[in-house]
This record gives C-alpha cells, structure tokens and sequence, in this order.
C-alpha cells in the first residue's frame, strides 16, 4: 500500500515566486495527500495567492492545512508548527521559492517504499537564478558534496559524514514521520531545522542520497538562508564563528533524553571536545602545534573534519 505524504510548506513575503512553486506541486506525477502551509504574516501578495490556491489543490484530492500566524515567529518556529501539523507517513520540507519536477514525489516514495529501514532521504538539485535560468553547477557540486561521499552514505556512513559537515539542504529532503518523535520540538539555539532533523535521523537508523537532481533550487538576493551553513566556502571569520558556536551540547542533551546508545552520546562529547579545542587555540602558531597535533593523532580532524588539510588551516590561520 502506498505510503500517505505531507508536505511542509513555509511562506514569508514569497510572492514573487511562490505561484510556480505551488504549481509544481500540483504537477507531481504522484500527488501528496497533505499540504500544510505556515504563512509567518506576510506583508505582500503571498497569502492572497495560498488562499487563492487551496481549492484549486483540495480539488485535485488534496488536503490543505493553511494558516497565518497571528504574529511573526521567525522561519524555525514557523516550520516546527507545520511539522507539527503534517499527518504523513514520510513528510516533505519545501521552500517558497523553488521548482519542484514533476517526478519528485513519486522517486523519492519509492525509495521509501522499498526500504522499510530508511529514515531520510536527501537528493541532489539544479541551481537557478532569480530568472529561473540553470546555472552551471548542481546543488552537490557546489557544497562539494562528491561521489565518494554519496557512496558512503549508501553503505551506510550518514552518521559519519554528518558528523564531519553538513551536506543536507532542506529543500531536497524527506523523512519518515516518526523520526519527528526524536526531532522535535526543533532546538532555539543556531541549529537549522534541515541539519537537526536529518542528523536525529541518523542517530537512530539508515539515512541516504539520490545524485538525481529532483529540484530547481533558486539563488536569489531575498534567500532566507540560501547555501546557508551548508557553503563550504564560507569566510574565515564565518568559520571561526562556527567553531565558536558548538552545537553539539543541543545534540548531546537530545541524545539523553531519547537514551540513544552510549557510543553516540560518547561521539557527540568527543566531537564537543574537538570543536572546542580548535576554537581557543593559542594565539602563537608555535604554541598551537602540540595541541592540533594532537588532535590530529587521535582522529579529531579526520571524523569531524577535513583531516590533514583542517589542520593545516588551523596552524596557519
């Protein structure tokens, strides 16, 4: 029997492009049984065209859950309420401002459909302008997301990898709805919903990746989070600023209150402990070599980072 899906949609000021969103979702070759929109009170058109578009969907079979927030709670409060909402059996993020194709649903459901194990599925896009014209480079490329690490994640190593970065964009993922039971609610601190979800999803059992680009993911000046802390390439100063904010403690605290294995909450220390070290290293380059040595050594920069090359840019930087 198929398995019912909810999709989890988010809108902020998303006039300018929510109308071809909204009709690619309607143009699935698989149609979902459940939208659940979240308008977080949008100043411009948006809520005219979601009104306007719930009986064009509830017409086709679609159940539409939209509401407007009765003020404004910022884009992780808006999709902890919608993933609240979302009745599915595997659940759909989905942003404003993308284009979904046509064959999106139904791939990815029968990925799910044929492995019972499988709690998340993430999978490659297209990236467009603001124009909607392709740009050279897909979603994986640009966050350097290679084949070897998609041939990891198929043997099994989600945990791995997304311990070392994160390599998960929202917009291209889905999941079962029992790993909400663990993800939610969604962390007040800097972690981005996508992140924390796909990696609660992976301390508790398979995780995968479709190189298929199954969305036209747009880059654009009004992106809410664009490439977000998934760039790679991110400034120096960003990056410090990341090692500086360590997340784990969140992820830590969650692994208790679920009584998840003692390996992962050891992982999540040690990685804890790794982040730390990098973030207060001496000053003196001269003083900073034992430490990143060390670190080096014991495998820190290998399984949370980039190995030798993290550690060189830790004894120059």
């Amino acid at each position: 029997m198929p398995l019912s899906t909810s999709i989890a949609v988010c809108t902020y000021n998303g006039e300018r492009f929510l109308q071809e969103q909204l009709d690619s979702l309607l143009s699935q070759t698989r149609l979902p049984d459940q939208i659940v929109i979240r308008d977080d009170v949008s100043g411009d058109r948006t809520v005219e065209i979601l009104r306007a578009f719930v009986p064009v969907a509830e017409a086709l079979g679609i159940s539409v859950d939209l509401q407007v927030n009765a003020r404004n709670v910022g884009y992780r409060c808006n999709f902890d309420g919608a993933l609240r909402a979302c009745t599915g059996e595997v659940i759909f993020l989905c942003d404003q401002d993308d284009v979904w194709h046509a064959d999106k649903l139904a791939r990815i459901c029968a990925e799910f459909e044929m492995r019972p194990g499988l709690l998340a599925l993430h999978t490659n896009a297209r990236l467009i302008d603001g124009d909607g014209k392709v740009l050279p480079r897909s979603l994986f490329r640009s966050l350097k997301v290679g084949t070897r690490e998609v041939r990891q994640m198929h043997q099994g190593a989600g945990l791995t990898l997304l311990f070392k970065r994160d390599m998960v964009t929202g917009a291209t993922m889905a999941f079962r709805h029992i790993v909400l039971a663990d993800a939610l609610p969604l962390p007040e601190s800097g972690w981005v919903h996508d992140a924390w979800i796909v990696t609660l999803a992976a301390m508790r059992g398979d995780v995968d990746t479709l190189d298929s680009p199954l969305v036209d993911y747009r880059l654009h000046d009004s992106n809410q989070l664009g490439l977000g802390g998934n760039d790679p390439l991110r400034p120096a100063e960003r990056r410090q600023q990341h090692l500086q904010q360590d997340l784990s403690a969140d992820l830590l605290t969650r692994a208790q209150q679920l009584h998840l294995p003692a390996s992962i909450r050891a992982l999540i220390k040690q990685k804890q402990q790794h982040i730390t070290n990098r973030a207060n290293l001496p000053l003196s380059r001269f003083r900073r070599i034992p430490v990143v040595l060390e670190e080096l050594f014991a495998g820190n920069y290998q399984r949370f980072g980039r190995g030798v090359l993290s550690a060189a840019v830790d004894l120059i930087r």
